[in-house]
């Protein structure tokens, strides 16, 4: 038994979530689950696994979108859906750019802000969010200007301050959620 989301149910959500979105649990379990893996395995593209709607296959994301609706109380589904989605986000480039609004488009700001405000407790999640959304929004056009008026409407300056204050000590966490603060107030 257990409850949704605890660790006897965790087997069984795991198995309700989309192919790719397996793979990268699989992929982590491998790698073990330290604080400094999970630090510098954010600025390692790739480091989330071959999510489906990876930048090599020009996707938005769309199967880290699929999980993180779909599993929103699992913290570890929502840590990679944010990692994925910075990845996919990542590139400042015509390509990169057309990720950005694609995963826009489909709702990953307030995806990440929900899952960063779903798990205010758990550093990997703010972490992830705010590289996430730094990501998504970031560039310079009028797209880019939408994409982050688009995530201030969707609290997301409040969601990096709520990062901030509740983790202190994480220099990642720091890092990212001032970041994200400063390109969108």
């Amino acid at each position: 038994g257990g409850a949704a989301g605890s660790p006897a149910s965790g087997g069984r959500a795991r198995a309700r979530l989309p192919g790719a979105v397996q793979r990268v649990l699989r992929h982590r379990r491998g790698r073990g689950r330290t604080q400094a893996a999970r630090s510098s395995r954010g600025r390692d593209p790739g480091g989330c696994g071959g999510v489906a709607g990876s930048p090599a296959r020009g996707g938005c994301g769309a199967g880290a979108m699929a999980a993180l609706q779909a599993h929103p109380q699992e913290a570890e589904v929502q840590e990679d859906g944010c990692c994925a989605l910075a990845n996919v986000c990542f590139g400042d480039d015509g390509a990169g750019f057309a990720r950005k609004q694609r995963a826009a488009d489909a709702g990953a700001i307030e995806a990440i802000v929900a899952a960063m405000q779903a798990h205010p407790q758990v550093e990997a999640v703010q972490d992830m969010g705010c590289w996430a959304l730094t990501h998504v929004c970031s560039g310079s056009g009028a797209a880019a200007r939408a994409r982050r008026q688009r995530a201030v409407t969707a609290r997301a300056p409040e969601a990096a301050t709520a990062a901030l204050q509740a983790h202190p000590e994480n220099a990642a966490v720091q890092e990212q959620g001032q970041r994200l603060r400063d390109l969108l107030v």
